[in-house]
Formats: C-alpha cells, structure tokens, sequence
C-alpha cells in the first residue's frame, strides 16, 4: 500500500504508518504496518518524449516568409505522448497504422518531430544524484555573510589586542563559506574556494565597518537595531514559509478564486465599524461625547481598525505558521483533529483579544487627553479626532445650553462643531455640554483661562 504524503522526509515513514493506522481504526479492520519504507520518486525527470505532428513543408520558394509557411511552422496538428527517449521511427510506424487513437498517420502530408526540450529521459539510465536542498547552501551562506557584517561593525568600535578576534572571525569564515558558495568536488579546488570567500567575506567586512563609520547615533543603539531587524526578518520569513505549508493542498488555496473576493467586502463593511467603536471608546470614556456629534472621516475609521487589526492578523499568521510547520514535518498526523480545530479556535481568540486591546488602548490615550485637557494643554489627536481649547462667549445671556452651565471665563475642550450645534467638554466640571453655534461665539482659547 502506498501513502503519498508532501512535505519533508523527516517524520514522513511515521506519519504514512499513522495514516494507515488511523484509516484501519476507523473501520474496524484487524490489520498493522509490518514494514514501511520510504520511497521518493524522481519527480524532476519526466521520462516522456513529446512529440509533435505538423504539415509537411510545401514548396514555398519566392514567399518563403509569407503567413501560410510561418502557419504550418507554428501550429500543431497532433501531439503524441509516450515513455521513454525519443524513437521517430517506431512511433511513424505506429502512427501510419492508425495505432494508438485509429487515426492513420499520412507521412506525405504530416511529418513527425520532436521540439528542443521536449526529450524524455531514459526510465531504465541510473538515477543522478538528487539535487542539495536551497536551504543547505543559503543558510551557511547567508550565517557566515551576517557574521562577517558583524565583525566589520565591532572592528571600528574595538580597540587595541581586541581587534584580532573579529580579525580571527573573519579568516575563518573564507573557506566555508566559499565552499558553500561554489561547492566542492574535482573542479572546485581549495584555492578557487578560498578566493571566492575571501572576495565575499571581505565585501561584506569592509561593508560593515563602513556602516559603523556613516550611521547616526551610538553604535551600541545601532547594532541592537540591526540585530532586532536581523531577528524580524528572520520571523518574516518563518512565517511566510510557514503559511505557504500551511495553504498548499488545502481548500483555501483550491477556491481562492472567489474565497478571497469573497472576503473583500466583509472587510470593507467590518474595518469602518470597529474604527468608529474605538472612536466611541475614546469620546465616551474619557469626555462623554456621542460619537455621531465629531465628525470624523471615514478613511480616519479606516486607519484606527489598521493597528488592532494587523496585531490580530499577524499573531493568527504566526499561529499559523507554525501549524505549517508542523504539517511540513508531519507532526501533526496523531493530531489532526485537534490541529485543524484548534488553529481556528485559537486565531478567532486572538482576533477577539486584539480587537479587547485596540478598545484598553483608546481608553488610555483618551485618559492622557482628559488629563491634558484637566492642565490647560491641547490633547494629542487620535486618528482624525484633534481637541482644541477654545473660549466660549454666550451672545444673550439666557441661551439654551445642554448639561449646562455654560463658563464663559475657562477655556472648554472641543473636537469641532456638527451641522448646527458643539459639543464641547468642561475641565473644572468634568462634565460635556453642548449648545448651538448660532447663540455663542467660539474663539481660540489659550493657557486654560479666557480673559
């Protein structure tokens, strides 16, 4: 019995006896794995021979160029697949005996041939040698050139005795990683991988140092900087890895035509709504201020659901990262069950606690505002929502004014007026009114009083 499985070869015996395993459980069979091997087939030789059936080449003299002889080059009446190298004569043969599909071959019209690159490979010629994997050379590569860089970068901080060990460090990075580079073998001698490590290793030395030299700022600060954007780029690429096992061979993959239109409009509807909840969270904590009398614009909306939304979308792609992972070195075929619910259970938790977090975030920048507002100082403006301080001058004095009274002497907090009313916040009240703009004159208010 064969058990087709993609992925890496690590865990891959394992998981096929757990799939067989698995399937004789569920139906009650009285059966076990006695043995099981690992057998990898050569999927980047194909040992078909294409070949393709066009129409003989006519006596074209004098219009050699013309539309009908470049037709009969380009187009193809028949193509005929079968194993193995290429044979014309036996496939001619069979061909003009109406073999294969019962249509006989004319060989006074039609000729056989069989394009560049189209040869197959011989199925009984011994297999070559399987192909290094990308990551046995980019990773020596890719760790020796980091710790080149670093060792440019500390020779310009070191002084003294203490320059021979980033010195040390760069001689003994030329031979692996010009071996990584080129390779080893009879036509890769040592002196060859010693010259193009040393040319690499130095580029990147001299790189380093020169980048100690030119950035701004103390070199510790920098290099911790380098390291933390080393480190982000290094997850980036575990979770972009990571997603692509994830997703191949699944459902998504195989109707993201219209999953992910489908998905557009859900978006489009639920990003405005939340940003228009953290803007609530914000007035209506800290100010008591309805929401629909700021006017705040939609793109605004837009941008606040950005933040929570790309914490949740980046920790659920993390998780399912790792669910990636762990299907590429199949580690999860005794866990299935519990992997396939648990990582959309877990990436829906996540998504709530996100959208909890965006929510504590506008409470405490709207509590830093109330408190700036409470000193006489303009608030810091969140995401279109900009406080100002400004004096309010009733024009008679019984004008009608909401949750009022109305202190004309200390300057109130505004976020701007709404069709024909402002709402505006008290300091020494801590309470919100409102009035219409036709009974007051607004101007600019400054240091928290207005004389």
């Amino acid at each position: 019995m064969e058990v087709r499985l993609y992925g890496a070869r690590l865990g891959a015996v394992q998981a096929a006896v757990s799939e067989i395993e698995r399937l004789a459980r569920r139906h009650q069979a009285g059966m076990w794995v006695v043995d099981a091997v690992l057998i990898e087939h050569a999927l980047d030789h194909d040992h078909r021979t294409r070949y393709q059936v066009r129409e003989q080449d006519a006596d074209v003299s004098g219009r050699l160029f013309s539309l009908r002889a470049l037709r009969r080059a380009l187009t193809s009446l028949r193509i005929v697949v079968l194993p193995g190298r290429p044979d014309l004569n036996v496939v001619t043969e069979r061909l003009e005996q109406g073999g294969l599909t019962g249509r006989q071959l004319d060989p006074q019209r039609h000729q056989i041939r069989v394009p560049p690159g189209w040869e197959g490979h011989d199925a009984s010629a011994p297999q070559p040698a399987p192909p290094v994997s990308t990551w046995r050379i980019a990773l020596p590569v890719i760790g020796g050139l980091l710790l080149a860089l670093a060792s440019g970068f500390t020779l310009a901080t070191f002084e003294g005795i203490s320059l021979l060990a980033p010195m040390l460090v760069v001689m003994l990075l030329v031979w692996p990683v010009g071996r990584s580079i080129i390779g080893s073998g009879e036509n890769r001698p040592l002196g060859l991988q010693l010259g193009w490590g040393s040319v690499v290793v130095a580029m990147m030395t001299l790189f380093g140092y020169m980048l100690a030299l030119v950035v701004p700022g103390p070199l510790p600060e920098v290099a911790r900087v380098t390291t933390y954007a080393a480190a982000g780029l290094a997850l980036f690429l575990f979770i972009l890895y990571g997603l692509s096992y994830a997703l191949f061979h699944t459902w998504f993959i195989r109707n993201a035509n219209w999953a992910v239109p489908a998905l557009i409009p859900a978006l489009a509807l639920s990003l405005p709504w939340f940003g228009g909840l953290l803007h609530t969270v914000y007035l209506r904590t800290a100010f008591d201020i309805p929401a629909d009398a700021v006017p705040v614009s939609l793109y605004w909306r837009y941008l606040a659901s950005f933040k929570p939304l790309g914490l949740a979308l980046a920790l659920a792609a993390l998780m399912a990262a790792i669910a990636g992972w762990m299907r590429h070195y199949h580690q999860w075929s005794n866990s299935r069950g519990m992997v396939t619910v648990g990582v959309p259970v877990v990436s829906l938790v996540v998504l709530g606690f996100s959208g909890l977090a965006g929510m504590i975030e506008a409470q405490v920048d709207a509590g830093r505002a109330w408190q700036a507002a409470r000193d006489g100082k303009v608030p810091a403006p969140y995401y279109g929502l900009e406080g100002e301080l400004v004096c309010v001058t009733p024009v008679d004095k019984g004008i009608p004014v909401f949750n009022g009274p109305l202190d004309s002497k200390r300057a109130l907090l505004t976020f701007g007026p709404t069709s024909d009313r402002i709402w505006l916040w008290d300091p020494r009240r801590t309470e919100s009114l409102s009035v219409r703009l036709e009974d007051v004159v607004v101007t600019e208010g400054e240091g928290g009083r207005c004389d």
